[in-house]
């Protein structure tokens, strides 16, 4: 009876051992998805501070969880920087000089964080810096089709 009961303990040990290794090759092998968030996209924003509506286009880029490239902001390109992806969606930053009068430029700040939903990525924005607080923006942005010659 001894010798069952440490039999079937070796039994339930090594199979626990399996499953253990067997979990933890497949998380590395297993990676989560990028959404599909590379390409050019196009938004129409409206700013409260300004209350005009901009075309804006964003040229994402990246691999793995890094994004990069353009993000336009009242119509002029911006370079994003601390880009990254995230489970269904991604966040990055983009940066303006803001000048007012004879003041030295002011450096703003935008933070973008994205949802991507039905094919369309949900955009809030929060402006930091300036000579003025601004409200976090919210907007849709729609990717563009790429045009195959």
């Amino acid at each position: 009876m001894l010798a069952a009961l440490i039999i079937l303990g070796a039994i339930v040990v090594a199979l626990s051992t399996f499953t253990d290794a067997t979990k933890n090759l497949l998380q590395l092998v297993v990676t989560e998805a990028r959404p599909d968030v590379n390409g050019e996209w196009q938004a129409e924003v409206t700013y409260d501070w300004t209350s005009r509506t901009f075309t804006e286009t964003f040229n994402i880029q990246g691999d793995g969880d890094e994004v990069y490239g353009t993000a336009s902001f009242l119509g002029v390109k911006r370079g994003i920087v601390e880009g990254q992806t995230k489970k269904e969606g991604l966040q990055f930053i983009t940066i303006t000089a803001e000048v007012s009068g004879s003041q030295s430029a002011a450096e703003l700040k935008h933070e973008y964080r994205g949802k991507l939903l039905n094919g369309e990525i949900k955009f809030t924005m929060q402006t930091w810096g300036g000579s003025s607080a601004k409200e976090p923006l919210e907007f849709i942005a729609r990717k563009i089709p790429t045009q195959t010659n």
